[in-house]
């Protein structure tokens, strides 16, 4: 699951879904886009998506199906309107980004600036929202504005999930 932001630069665009549909996944690689994504060259993403059979989830739900198991996953178009998007089928766990973790934080307490309307609050990790609902916030992997990190590294969440029965 890619969570956007695709590029800082629509030349990048073409490489990064090149080596996203490098890595061998079992399942499929699904993408939700961000912010960036919409601002520019959203065209030339849709296209390089569809010609390496990269699955694009925007007001779109799949089901995958392993051992007579099987899990919805549902992207949004535009997070920041959630009455033109609806409710999501698929509530159980949210995946989120933006923030970026904060990208410059003070030891990893507190980041001075962060583009959110809810503070700290959402800034990255676990946390459940006022429904209750665990969302998993990843740092991502790039920056924004500048291209800086401190006590906000970079990284790629692994979510392991396990059926019971």
């Amino acid at each position: 699951l890619v969570g956007g932001d695709l590029h800082e630069g629509c030349e990048y665009v073409a490489p990064v879904v090149s080596a996203l549909a490098a890595v061998k996944v079992p399942m499929g690689t699904y993408v939700v886009l961000g912010n960036n994504d919409y601002e520019a060259c959203y065209a030339d993403i849709v296209r390089q998506l569809e010609a390496h059979n990269i699955h694009l989830l925007e007001h779109r739900v799949d089901t995958l199906k392993r051992d007579g198991a099987e899990i919805l996953i549902a992207g949004v178009r535009n997070p920041f309107d959630l009455q033109k998007n609806g409710v999501s089928p698929t509530l159980a766990l949210v995946l989120a980004g933006h923030t970026h973790g904060g990208q410059v934080t003070l030891f990893g307490l507190y980041a001075p600036i962060l583009p959110s309307h809810y503070g700290q609050r959402f800034r990255g990790g676990l946390k459940r929202n006022s429904q209750g609902i665990p969302m998993i916030i990843t740092n991502g992997l790039g920056t924004s504005n500048k291209n800086i990190r401190m006590f906000a590294p970079s990284e790629v969440v692994v979510i392991e999930l396990n059926v019971h029965h």
